[in-house]
């Protein structure tokens, strides 16, 4: 009896401490395993760090090379009329922008309708009210008998851009004479076909016609 009691107070000695070296044994993986979790983050983080340093340096080597001339006043002067030349020639580009309202007061009668056959804008005026360029440019055409617009002059403006203009009562330019934006061209008319004083006005980009209240300043 003695020894059963001592073989049975041994096996549950054992038990526990097997039990016990399991349990440590599974907080130790478990601990394992969430600091490996742990360190590889962190590894990506260092990673990701260790590449931006890299980046940042290889930026700073590109700008250092393309500095070929150090910053001086005589540099500066240079960058200011650069920039001056450029902002100069921007201005003048806009000067050939179909975008200046051709009449001063007027009345859209009628807006662009291509699926009607309208490819322009129709602005109701007084008869003899001036008339002017919409943007600089070359006279291309002046008709004084059109079956439509009757007295009608178109404009190049030598980027894509023409401009016409028609039922004119008057028209002071001739073909192949250069005028300025917001230049007086012609008055308002009546000539053609044409119900009332007005001017029918459209705008071109290489030959085809566009919205003109799309580009005219408001």
């Amino acid at each position: 009896m003695k020894h059963k009691g001592l073989i049975s107070f041994l096996v549950t000695i054992l038990i526990i401490v097997v039990a016990s070296y399991i349990g440590v044994s599974l907080y130790l993986i478990i601990n394992l395993s969430n600091e490996n979790d742990v360190l590889k983050q962190e590894k990506q983080g260092l990673v990701l760090k260790v590449k931006q340093l890299e980046d940042l340096i290889e930026s700073a080597k590109v700008a250092e090379e393309n500095m070929t001339q150090p910053i001086t006043s005589d540099n500066i002067h240079i960058k200011e009329k650069e920039l001056e030349e450029a902002t100069e020639e921007f201005i003048n580009a806009q000067q050939y922008i179909p975008n200046f309202m051709p009449l001063a007061e007027f009345i859209l009668t009628r807006p662009y309708m291509p699926k009607k056959n309208h490819y322009g804008i129709d602005l109701a005026g007084r008869i003899g009210e001036p008339i002017y360029a919409a943007a600089s440019g070359m006279i291309e055409s002046v008709e004084e008998g059109n079956e439509v617009y009757g007295k009608i002059l178109v404009i190049n403006h030598l980027n894509g851009y023409k401009t016409k203009y028609g039922h004119n009562s008057m028209i002071f330019i001739e073909e192949g004479d250069f005028v300025t934006k917001g230049q007086k061209v012609a008055e308002v008319g009546n000539t053609g076909i044409s119900s009332a004083p007005h001017l029918h006005f459209e705008i071109l980009y290489h030959d085809k016609n566009i919205d003109p209240e799309t580009k005219l300043k408001k």
